[in-house]
């Protein structure tokens, strides 16, 4: 019992909303997300004719992106098995209530969660896993390879516990290096798969007073984190703040002295460097995939990872890319049947996650471009099969006041040759050092 009460007040405390579940709905959820487990369990168990119900809880619903996606899904998997009724008991992760999180702990409190949940991993999942009531996914995986072969080994790696498989990534966020075809081809200039030709072009556009990056120095985060993954690689992205660094922050200042960025870099806001590139007043901006939907129509924008810098370990095969959600199996559904996981197997197949990521995010699994995508999204997806190195934003991975020793604080400073780079990783440095204690 103290266990439990443990575990809720953790999961009753938590505030953390991953990036992958953003423009979610505030309303009150459509499908039984009212109902306890037990209640939504029973409800209708006269009028099943002797179906099988698999409970089933996610945030697809209301006006999430997924939602009509899913309510198709399940449906058709109905369809085709109609031995089996799914309970969707979805529920909506914004409002003042927080519906989602509620029902989570209101279900681990009772020992009675969903038999196939997703919901927030990390610090977010750790309370899930410690209440006992989920599985472990190694054997099952062991079990049947051509299904776990179908997983990102990075994706399925980073929502490991203590080295253990306890939940399943399926759709996150990514970021990368966004241009504008057309810019390119008017003056000439090959495209910005290189860091000789992402010179080059900003030699030219600033010779035509054109910014080659609409980024803005008072938030520079999302420059610093693809220029940092350019320069380190795999290898050297999560050794935090090491001088190694140092010739990705360079470079970035020598763009800046070269004119690559707005006349108004210091103070331009996020939503007007977003709509100066979607106008075409800039060639390149460097996001992530929440600015997709909005560039999508214009058949002249593509995603690629940022190019190797010179002497750099990074290039098309490493991405930022993360899984702020994944799903948990409960270990009273396996226990009951193998339908369960025979559900999730059809959930977690390529054909069914192309349907979900031809909306929008990206996937945890190998998956073919989603038929009649825009040329931006399938360069997205593209730049995400080449991928062997995906890992989240490094803001996410250490202390707020660390990382902006060297972003929002230190690039302005960097930028105009009032710091140098060694001075603001050694300065980052110590601040990490110190609040890690």
């Amino acid at each position: 019992m103290k266990k439990m009460k443990k575990v809720l007040a953790v999961l009753a405390g938590s505030t953390m909303l991953s990036l992958s579940l953003a423009g979610c709905s505030q309303s009150a959820p459509q499908t039984g997300g009212a109902k306890t487990g037990t209640e939504a369990a029973d409800a209708g168990k006269a009028a099943s004719g002797g179906k099988e119900k698999i409970r089933v809880f996610t945030f697809f619903t209301g006006s999430d992106q997924w939602a009509p996606v899913w309510s198709e899904v399940i449906a058709e998997y109905m369809a085709a098995n109609p031995n089996i009724e799914i309970v969707d008991e979805s529920a909506p992760t914004a409002g003042v209530n927080d519906v989602f999180r509620t029902k989570m702990q209101a279900d681990i409190a009772a020992g009675t969660p969903a038999d196939l949940s997703i919901f927030y991993t990390g610090a977010d999942g750790k309370p899930l896993v410690d209440s006992g009531l989920f599985v472990d996914f190694g054997t099952y995986m062991k079990d049947d390879e051509k299904w776990s072969g179908n997983f990102k080994q990075s994706a399925l790696d980073s929502q490991k516990y203590d080295g253990v498989q306890y939940s399943l990534p399926y759709l996150g966020y990514y970021e990368g290096l966004f241009y504008n075809k057309e810019l390119f081809e008017k003056y000439g200039l090959e495209e910005p798969v290189s860091y000789d030709n992402i010179m080059k072009a900003i030699k030219v556009f600033a010779e035509n007073d054109i910014p080659a990056f609409a980024s803005s120095m008072a938030k520079p985060s999302y420059l610093l984190e693809l220029s940092i993954l350019a320069q380190s690689g795999g290898e050297g992205h999560k050794n935090y703040f090491d001088d190694s660094w140092a010739p990705a922050l360079d470079s970035i200042a020598e763009w800046y002295q070269m004119g690559a960025f707005p006349k108004d870099t210091m103070t331009i806001s996020e939503d007007d460097i977003r709509l100066m590139f979607k106008e075409g007043k800039a060639a390149m901006m460097i996001n992530g995939s929440w600015c997709v939907s909005a560039l999508e129509d214009n058949e002249n924008m593509r995603l690629i990872a940022m190019p190797a810098f010179p002497g750099g370990k990074g290039g098309e095969d490493c991405v930022i890319a993360g899984f702020g959600s994944g799903w948990f199996f409960s270990k009273k559904a396996a226990e009951r049947s193998d339908e369960t996981l025979k559900l999730l197997k059809y959930l977690t197949s390529p054909e069914i996650v192309q349907r979900f990521i031809a909306v929008g995010g990206s996937s945890a699994i190998e998956s073919p471009v989603p038929e009649g995508a825009s040329l931006l999204k399938k360069s997205a997806i593209e730049m995400l099969n080449k991928a062997s190195y995906t890992d989240t934003a490094i803001d996410s991975q250490v202390s707020r006041e660390a990382w902006m020793a060297i972003a929002d604080d230190g690039a302005p400073y960097l930028v105009e040759g009032k710091r140098t780079s060694l001075e603001l990783l050694a300065e980052a440095r110590k601040i990490l050092e110190a609040t890690s204690k």
